[in-house]
This record gives structure tokens, C-alpha cells and sequence, in this order.
């Protein structure tokens, strides 16, 4: 990162396990849940941002303490995860190098979620997955951005304010755009769909913003040639890769392509985009999420209108899924258990994970730091292996952190 930050106050906080109450028609993944089910946030793997915060790893899944409220969405950044409850609050919990709690505070870690400390009557309804790196963001109920976190590269499209702490934000601050229904980070970049446009801001390393160069802005600028006339129902993003799906079931990416991320039959970094290219896929797309954390790694997961499950990019630790450890540049089919059928995706670093209709969590890929919550001493997984026997209605990681939300009985808890 291109900061220079002064001394941090660490301040370290005890846990006190609390469970939450989560929300059916958000968590709509699995075969409907009660909306009075007691549910719980989950996270195993290991945060990190200066390297990973091996105090913090987990290989199996945690209880989060401290989250008071019903929750609807979680998400999860590089160093961080984030829930969002019924009341509009966000919490947040992990590595605070940068001020990601948003609660005014810089601190070493903390393992109990900390209220994110938003301006008095914004409610906030929609968390980006993933965040960008060592930042966060938001989407309030009026179609606000908000951001906080390290602003690195400007991908919290704000201005620099001088001072002490300059480059980093330690609430959240409103993002000059309005209209906003959907966002995304990581690394150095963020995407935001507002009244119909996508909008890019950030490190352009790459033709990461697919703005038609590699230019960086900390200023929001227009995403180039995606079709006008098709709303766009999702935004991914990844270590130097962005995507964007549309309302027809058309997917489009942009951005580093070393091991085929973009899906289209080339590989290499001379064939990076820095515009949209659409990924042919055997049917109409309806769930997609792009995972890497590095110029190593970098694949994409897509869930098609079929049920079947694709992937494409990089695989060294067999996290397309499909048996192999051979990355591809084109789309391969994910070898599912016999009868089981994903109805929610995510990826992480090395690593992707599927919810099935009973809310079992499958996960495979890279497992060197726990990521598939097996607690299996594994370092790799090339096909789906069951992730315990919790059942969950979300899952989502970034890098080697991983959160999910578990719906779990009473005696569960004791």
C-alpha cells in the first residue's frame, strides 16, 4: 500500500457469545427457513492485511460474539467480516490496522463484532461482497454509498483529507454518487451500479476499472461498453478482476487474465482487458462470484439457470472444482456430489464454496490456513467436500477469510 500511517492505539477485546436472528426472505439460499430460526455468524480461516493474524485462525467455523439484532447479510473483506440486522446497524469484526471496524477506533484486532458507527438516521440495506482491501462499503436506504477503511488508490472514490490519518477514514464517509443499488471491492478498486451506469474508481492496474485504460481515479468514472439497454443485476470483483452479470443472464469481465480469469479463451497478462468481455457459458447465468486474492490465483464460480456449476481462471489449488489442478480459460463444469445441487456460490482466494437446497456448506480448493472449515489437515481439495454439519443460508470469503451465517438449534450453543 502507498500509506504512511502513525502510531495506532491496539486495543484488544474480550469475547461474550451472542446469537443473532436472521432474516428468511434475505437469506432466501436454502429450502426456506423459519424467519424465527435461530441462526448464528461463523468464521474460520485467518484475516490478515500485513499478513495473516494467525492469532485470529480458525479451521473449523467460530461463533461471532457480540452481534445484537436479526441478521440479513453478511460480507466479508481481506481483514474483515461485516453483518448487516433488520434495524439497518452493521457490525464488524477482525483486523482494525485501517479503522475497517468504522467505529472511530484503530486497534490490533478484535474478535467480538463492534457496532460500525454510521451518522445518527441512515439505515443502512445492502453490504457489497467482497469489500475492497482493508476498507468497506455500504448502500443506504436513500441509494448512498458509504465507505471507510483504507482508501488505497482512491477506491473509496474520496478525496484525501489532510491530517494524521490521511488515506484512511476511521467511520464511514458518503461517496459522491447517488442512485446506488449495487457495489463491490478488492485489492485497490471498487464498481457501483447508479441509475443505470457502473462506475469505477480506484487503481486501473491492469484495465481493472474497464474503463478503456489503466489510468487510476479516485473519481467515480464510467465503466466502458457494456450493452446500455440491459440492466445489470450483480457486480464481482477480485484481485485485479472485475464482472458485472446482466438481467438476460449475459456475463461480462475485465482486468488481469495471467491464468484465463477472463474466461475467454486467452491466457496471459498481454491479453488483460481494460474493457467488458463476455464470458460464453452454456446457459443463461444466474449467480456469479469472482475469487483471488494475488497475481497467482483469481478464478470465477458461476451458477447457471440449469443448476449446473461452472468456473474458470486459475486452479493451482484445485479450486475450479473439476478434479485437476490445470487452470483453464475457458469454463469447466464443477464435479458435484451425485444429487446435490447449489443454489448459492462464493470464492475466496484460493478457494469456492456452494450452498446446497438443505444448507449443507461444501468448500474446495486451497486449505492451508483452514479456509474450507473442515478442520481437515488437508492442503488442498480439488472437487466438493462436505464443510461439517451446520446448515447455512450464506457464506462469503475474501482471500483466506471466511463468514457464514448457520441456522443451529438451542442445544448447539451450549
Amino acid at each position: 500500500m502507498r500509506h504512511k500511517l502513525s502510531a495506532i492505539a491496539l486495543v484488544l477485546t474480550a469475547p461474550l457469545v451472542l446469537t443473532a436472528w436472521c432474516s428468511a426472505s434475505a437469506l432466501a439460499a436454502t429450502s426456506s427457513p423459519s424467519s424465527s430460526a435461530p441462526t448464528t455468524v461463523y468464521r474460520w480461516g485467518v484475516p490478515g492485511s500485513r499478513g495473516a493474524v494467525t492469532q485470529l485462525e480458525r479451521t473449523t467455523p467460530t461463533a461471532v460474539a457480540g452481534i445484537t439484532g436479526r441478521v440479513v447479510q453478511i460480507a466479508t473483506s481481506n481483514s474483515d467480516g461485516y453483518a448487516l440486522t433488520s434495524n439497518g446497524s452493521v457490525w464488524a469484526w477482525g483486523v482494525d490496522n485501517y479503522g475497517e471496524l468504522g467505529n472511530g477506533t484503530v486497534r490490533l484486532d478484535s474478535v467480538q463484532a463492534v457496532r460500525v458507527g454510521f451518522p445518527k438516521g441512515v439505515k443502512i440495506v445492502a453490504l457489497p461482497d467482497p469489500m475492497p482491501f482493508d476498507g468497506a462499503l455500504a448502500i443506504d436506504s436513500r441509494g448512498h454509498a458509504w465507505g471507510w477503511g483504507l482508501d488505497a488508490d482512491g477506491d473509496l472514490c474520496l478525496p484525501t483529507l489532510p491530517g494524521l490519518n490521511a488515506g484512511v477514514e476511521l467511520r464511514p464517509r458518503q461517496l459522491p454518487l447517488t442512485g446506488v443499488s449495487l457495489a463491490t471491492g478488492a485489492r485497490t478498486h471498487s464498481l457501483f451500479y447508479s441509475k443505470g451506469t457502473v462506475y469505477a474508481c480506484g487503481s486501473g492496474e491492469d484495465g481493472v476499472l474497464g474503463t478503456g485504460s489503466t489510468a487510476s481515479t479516485s473519481t467515480p468514472v464510467r465503466v466502458a461498453g457494456l450493452p446500455a439497454a440491459t440492466r445489470v443485476t450483480a457486480l464481482t470483483s477480485s484481485w485485479e478482476g472485475s464482472g458485472a452479470l446482466l438481467s438476460n443472464g449475459d456475463y461480462y469481465d475485465w482486468g488481469y487474465n495471467a491464468d484465463g480469469q477472463l474466461g475467454n479463451g486467452s491466457t496471459g497478462t498481454g491479453t488483460n482487458s481494460d474493457a467488458p468481455v463476455k464470458v460464453r457459458l452454456p446457459s443463461a447465468v444466474r449467480q456469479v462470484f469472482q475469487g483471488g486474492s494475488g497475481p497467482t490465483n483469481g478464478q470465477t464460480i458461476a451458477v447457471l439457470a440449469n443448476g449446473s456449476v461452472w468456473t474458470w481462471g486459475a486452479n493451482k489449488s484445485g479450486q475450479l472444482g473439476n478434479g485437476s489442478t490445470a487452470s483453464s480459460d475457458v469454463p469447466v463444469s464443477v464435479h458435484l456430489p451425485k444429487g446435490v445441487t447449489f443454489v448459492k456460490v462464493n470464492s475466496g482466494g484460493d478457494t469456492c464454496f456452494g450452498i446446497d437446497r438443505q444448507g449443507r456448506l461444501w468448500a474446495w480448493g486451497d486449505n492451508r490456513q483452514g479456509q474450507l472449515g473442515t478442520g481437515s489437515s488437508a492442503h488442498r481439495e480439488t472437487t466438493p467436500v462436505s464443510a461439517g454439519n451446520l446448515r447455512f443460508t450464506q457464506v462469503s470469503s475474501t482471500a483466506r477469510n471466511v463468514a457464514g451465517v448457520a441456522r443451529v438449534s438451542y442445544g448447539s450453543l451450549m
